[in-house]
């Protein structure tokens, strides 16, 4: 399992750890038992005997009954319990080893592709650096002192005035840059502004209709929340685009009370299977939900379109809830 992956827990070791447990609670009761009986037998060895021989007789007969019932009671508790129905236990058994094994293939396949992912981005940021940013300045150099070396006014403002144009470019192209690591409306403006500007960006000029309701949050998302919500919808608006080819898409975020926000992408398209394998970008979803405590929901069908349904909370510390997906 690679670093930052958290490994599932074995059944095996659970079912171990849940039977110490038990014993030393049997263990506890029995020494609680047994004092209380050796204290109030001896109360009444002492309030019935009238001499020795019957103290004694009556010592014995208080020995007799508690190792009698001291037997009897460990026998009943400690005996192995035996399902009603071996089939059924052994049928539950094998599905949570089953979905333990799924668990983890998806979180194995999901590290593999991130750190591919982080390589492909690294080695694209390299390249627009190297080739776009890197040939813009060395153009900028070279037309300053083609403007140094110029005598006619004329060509030297010609030269100043491309100079001008070429840092307005390389500009834009470090804000472009900039804005694919992290769009700055949501640091400066909020998770609403952040994502009316990104379904901007991506409907600009796409074939679908989008139909966006973002309404003002009573206050503002923890850091993590607002990333959690704002990568989720991108994910989700660029699927509807890319893979569902959808005619209209639906965006929705509204505040959900209880402390909880709500956002909903809806779309249109050719939908999918969700007991079919799941691609990468729904696993990161439902990873990204659960990691803040949300709870994220899935529904989709062949021919259906798909529903996206968010709920998460304000604040990172708020009580976790699990990941539900139809």
């Amino acid at each position: 399992m690679p670093d930052g992956f958290p490994s599932r827990p074995d059944p095996a070791a659970l079912l171990d750890r849940t039977s110490r447990h038990r014993r030393r609670r049997l263990v506890l009761w029995y020494l609680v038992l047994a004092l209380a009986w050796i204290v109030a037998g001896d109360a009444a060895v002492s309030a019935l005997a009238t001499d020795a021989r019957q103290a004694a007789l009556l010592q014995g007969l208080k020995g007799t009954v508690f190792a009698c019932a001291s037997a009897g009671l460990l026998y009943l508790l400690l005996r192995p319990r035996r399902s009603p129905d071996p089939a059924t236990d052994r049928a539950e058994v094998q599905r949570t080893r089953s979905e333990l094994e799924t668990s983890n293939r998806e979180l194995h396949a999901m590290a593999g592709r991130l750190f591919s992912l982080q390589e492909d981005e690294r080695r694209a940021i390299s390249r627009d650096l190297h080739d776009d940013i890197g040939q813009s300045i060395t153009a900028i150099k070279l037309s300053a002192w083609a403007a140094l070396d110029e005598d006619d006014d004329s060509r030297r403002r010609d030269d100043l005035q491309q100079i001008v144009a070429l840092a307005d470019t390389t500009v834009a192209r470090l804000r472009d840059l900039s804005t694919l690591l992290r769009p700055p409306q949501l640091d400066a403006l909020g998770l609403e502004a952040a994502l009316r500007w990104q379904a901007g960006v991506l409907f600009r000029s796409a074939p679908s209709e989008l139909l966006a309701s973002i309404d003002a949050l009573p206050r503002r998302p923890d850091n993590d929340i607002e990333q959690a919500c704002f990568r989720i919808a991108q994910e989700s608006l660029t699927n509807a685009l890319r893979h569902a080819r959808a005619s209209q898409v639906q965006l929705q975020l509204q505040d959900a009370g209880q402390g909880r926000l709500h956002l909903q992408v809806r779309d249109d398209g050719e939908g999918f299977d969700p007991d079919g394998p799941r691609g990468l970008g729904l696993i990161v979803m439902r990873e990204r939900a659960q990691s803040v405590g949300g709870v994220l929901r899935i529904e989709s069908a062949p021919g259906e379109g798909t529903l996206i349904d968010l709920h998460l909370p304000y604040q990172t510390g708020a009580p976790r809830a699990a990941t539900v997906d139809t």
